[in-house]
This record gives C-alpha cells, structure tokens and sequence, in this order.
C-alpha cells in the first residue's frame, strides 16, 4: 500500500528549535522599511481579500450557477426536479453522475417563509438519502441512508425565523436564506426503475403555506429563474461583485452585525446590506483585492491538490460537508466536488493513475482486483464509475458506465477474488467489464454506508494495475 503524507519541512522544524534571542536578532537585523499609508491601505485590502475570497467562496459559486442551473432544468425553485430514469452519457447536466439512483433536485428560499419536505414511508425496503445543505456548502441534515427509513414531515427555517413549529414536524435550521436539497433512490437496473420511481414521488419539498393550504395534494407551478447577475465593477474584482450579491441574497438580516468577521469586511465595501459598495473605494483598495481575487484562486487550486489523503493512486478526503472554519478547504470542496455527501453516508475517493503513477488512459488495458474477502466494505453497496476529462458519463456501446456490487453476473475468480477489467476494447468475456473511452479517463469509488475499517484508514481500496 502506498501512502501520501504531507510533512513540515526540515528547515522549518529546526527554526522551532532556534532561541527565541537568536529569532529575534535576526528580525531585528532584517526589519522591512516602513509602508506609506497608501500602501499599508492596499496591503490590509490584500489580507481582508483574501480572507473575503476563500470565506465567501460556496456562496459566490451558489449565487453564480443558480440562474444557469434552474434555466437547464438541473433544479427547481421551492419543489423537486425529479429525474425519473438512470443517468447515461447523453445527461450533461450533472457531473460526476451515478447511475445506481435515480436523484431529486431542488434549490429553496427560506427568506420569507420555511419550506417542508415531506418524506415517505416507503412499501418495500429501498436505500433513499435527503440531504439538505445550506450555501455554505455545509450539510444541515440528512434523512435516511446509514439509519434507515425516516418519514414524516421536516420544516426547514431559515436563521431568522421566529414563528412556531407545527408540532408533528422536526425542525432543521439553516444558516443561510436559501439551501439546496437533493433527494437520491437506489434503483438496481433499467428493470427496477419503475419501481424507484413510484417511490420518488412520495418525497415533496413545498412551502409552509402551501403545505398549511393543500397538503400532499400542492402541486409546484413552473419555477421562477432569477435574472443572471451582470458585474459592472472593474474585472479584477467582478469576483467580490458577485459575492456581494450573494451575501445580500443568502446572509441573515443581521448579518454585517452578528458575524465579526463580515463586520471586517466592511472596510473593502463588502457587507450584506450593500452588497459590493467599489465605487467607494480608493485605487489603492481596489489594488490589493485585485491582488487578492488572484492568490484566493490560487490558494483553493493549490488547497484541492493536497485535500485528504492519496493511498494506492485514491484520493479520500473525509470532510466533505462538514469544512467548517477551514475557508480554503471549504471553498476548495465546492469548486470541486460540490454538495458532498458526509463520509460516513457516502464515500467517493477518485483516482486518475495507475500502479505507476501514470495518467489512466484507454490506449492501455487495466484491472482493479480485489483479494478474497477484500472487495469495497460497505454497509448498503459500492459501485464504481467510470468519468472523461469532463467528469461526465462516456458513450459506450455496451451501455455500461458503472460496475459494482448490485451489477447483475459478477464473475469472481477460481479463488474468490474478483478482478474488474477496464479497457476500450470489448474483452471475450463481458461480465467483469467497465468499458473505457479512446482517450484519458480517471474513476470514482463510492461506498454507501463505508465500513469502519474504510474511515478509519485500515481498509484502502488497491492501485489500478496496468496490464497490456
């Protein structure tokens, strides 16, 4: 098993061990020379910036994306945009798909009033998981998956409700004026789809009045699509633009008061009241945000790199949902896996090499094997997808895009291990085959209900073996 870890450097370890005297000589004898005001103006805009940029960086995404999603119908505003057949490559409007659910969106606005999400007590037996996050890109709670069925009805609130909750409902409060909330059903093959689709339709996401005025019977008309925000600030801070309409649409009412940290920013005319106030600010304010929206998109490119841990060519990362404080991990996770599962629900490591640590590519034939009694430990399945460069589904003939656990005629070896195969060209025998595209690839495992041995790190899955 080969492991990735990350370590202070040598040079940095010894300067811990240096007496505090000899530091400070040597900063003493190094002292930089004065800023003058304009400059120390540019460089408190630098430092609060960068800050701005990695903090604000989920709601900047959310805020950017909401006109686009709602117009491509990936969601729908206050009711479930319900997908009602597995994903295939012809689907563009959801990356890194999975074909193993059939999947409910929806975006709601909880500024005026709170939204119920209703779920069903199911007939038969059937893996579902509501997951409701927040545009923080945190997740605010989830329904189902590792503990099983859990109807009834959930009022979701925003941070400044103050009304009364109906008392057959379990409250789920949120911190921003707005969320996402996403509803995913096992379904086993194009055969069980059906089935998962009268299930779907049990989950419904309405607000209170509707629900309060016609229960289970509302129906959603066509969702409102807000207008496509358009910057008028200077390019080098359209980013700060962008996140001052977010922070107007998605903060609390108190917002530039209650939080120290939005109170600072005040000072680089970034508040919830105002939006992004550019026109107030001096040229050497507007420098060093200029400045700063480029080192924040460096900062998360370079965070994402080293997020969690690289073991065999498989990158975990066990705090998606749940970043908190840490702004760069944080935005780093939304521009790049966004609306991540937490770990113990649903677990996704990637991989984009080999055993060699070379790039996956489909001019070369692989296999992922799996010893007697070591295939992926998962409570509920596995299964493991096959992504382009875009991260999207790739066209096959063989109609395959996943393989895992619940995919029908598994063939393990004389030995009970099982060998996956991974190539363009279709191989004599098919049932072990996970069709790959002419060109790079890269693969996504995920465990539903991981065991304990994956989270706490003594199960990784092996390296993807090149064979030809």
């Amino acid at each position: 098993m080969i492991v990735t870890r990350f370590t202070l450097p040598i040079s940095f370890c010894l300067a811990l061990l240096l007496p505090l005297h000899a530091q400070s000589a040597s900063s003493e004898s190094q002292t930089p020379p004065s800023l003058t005001a304009t400059q120390a103006r540019e460089e408190n805009a630098y430092t609060l910036g960068v800050q701005a940029y990695l903090w604000g960086y989920p709601l900047y995404y959310y805020d950017a994306s909401a006109a686009k999603s709602l117009q491509a119908g990936a969601v729908s505003m206050n009711a479930f945009r319900k997908y009602s057949a597995l994903k295939t490559a012809k689907d563009r409007t959801i990356v890194t798909p999975n074909n193993v659910t059939i999947d409910a969106y929806a975006r709601f606005d909880v500024s005026r009033e709170p939204v119920v999400i209703h779920v069903p007590a199911l007939t038969e037996p059937r893996w579902y998981l509501t997951q409701i996050g927040n545009m923080f890109d945190e997740v605010s709670r989830n329904i189902g998956g590792v503990k099983g069925q859990q109807p009834g009805d959930y009022l979701v609130t925003g941070p400044d409700f103050r009304g009364p909750v109906p008392p057959e409902m379990t409250q789920v409060p949120i911190r921003t004026q707005s969320g996402i909330a996403a509803v995913r059903i096992f379904a086993n093959s194009e055969q069980d789809v059906d089935a998962a689709v009268q299930a779907q339709k049990g989950f419904q996401l309405m607000p209170l009045s509707a629900y309060l005025r016609e229960g289970l019977q509302y129906k959603p008309g066509k969702s409102d699509v807000p207008p496509l925000f358009i910057s008028s600030a200077p390019e080098g801070v359209r980013y700060f633009d962008q996140l001052g309409h977010a922070m107007q649409q998605y903060l609390p009412a108190g917002g530039d008061q209650d939080d120290a940290l939005i109170a600072q920013f005040a000072s680089i005319g970034l508040s919830k009241g105002k939006g992004f106030d550019w026109r107030t600010l001096d040229e050497a304010t507007l420098r060093g945000l200029t400045r700063a929206a480029i080192a924040g998109q460096q900062i998360i490119d370079q965070r994402w790199k080293n997020v969690g841990e690289v073991t065999n060519g498989w990158r975990y990362f066990l705090l998606g949902g749940r970043a908190g404080g840490d702004f760069a991990l944080r935005a780093a996770l939304a521009k790049n896996a966004i609306g991540t599962q937490l770990s113990e629900q649903v677990l996704y490591p990637n991989t984009q090499v080999d055993d060699q640590g070379a790039a996956l590519d489909g001019k070369h034939k692989y296999i992922l094997r799996f010893e007697k009694g070591q295939q992926p430990p998962a409570s509920l399945f596995w299964n493991m997808a096959m992504y382009g460069s875009d991260m999207l589904f790739v066209e096959n003939t063989f109609g395959r895009y996943s393989i895992g656990s619940t995919t029908d005629g598994l063939k393990p070896d004389t030995d009970g291990s099982l060998t996956l195969l991974i190539q363009q060209g279709r191989p004599s025998e098919t049932a072990n085959w996970l069709p790959a595209p002419a060109g790079p690839f890269n693969l996504t495992m995920r465990f539903y209900g991981p065991g304990p041995s994956v989270l706490d790190g003594s199960y990784r899955l092996p390296a993807i073996k090149r064979v030809d």
